[in-house]
């Protein structure tokens, strides 16, 4: 969603990696991977995402939908189910998805929706404090 208040990614922001651990022995499944590129788009273009990669252990449509949703309403700053979303104006940019694993058993749709946030987060964070991206490691929390 792009409005007249949407604001330009300021710079590239390459890099930007995701992982949610398995929790070992919980019921809740919350294992995912993504590499995420972010670029900024001219005024007045709205975001896209794109794949330039193949999920590992194979592409998962359900899993890429989730991703694109959680991406776009960050961007959006549209995330109303986290209390810990991002509340700046929206965002530009074009985000490109370089790598993406899950697993059979230990995923969810939603680990990919807030790895998405979390990806966005982690872009703008690096554009306001000027530096490069670093890894985040984290156990995705499905439930509030």
């Amino acid at each position: 969603m792009t409005t007249a208040s949407t604001v330009r990614l300021a710079r590239p922001v390459r890099g930007v990696k995701v992982h949610s651990r398995q929790t070992v022995g919980a019921c809740v499944p919350t294992f995912g991977r993504v590499e995420l590129d972010f670029e900024p788009l001219p005024a007045g273009v709205p975001s896209t995402v794109e794949f330039a990669c193949t999920a590992r252990p194979e592409p998962a449509p359900e899993y890429e939908e989730f991703l694109v949703r959680g991406v776009l309403q960050e961007l959006a700053a549209e995330d109303t189910e986290d209390p810990e979303a991002h509340r700046g104006a929206p965002v530009n940019a074009r985000v490109v998805v370089r790598a993406m694993s899950w697993h059979w058993v230990e995923t969810c749709e939603m680990v990919f929706l807030r790895l998405g946030a979390l990806a966005v987060r982690e872009a703008l964070r690096c554009v306001a404090e000027d530096r490069a991206p670093q890894l985040l490691e984290t156990r995705v929390r499905l439930f509030f």
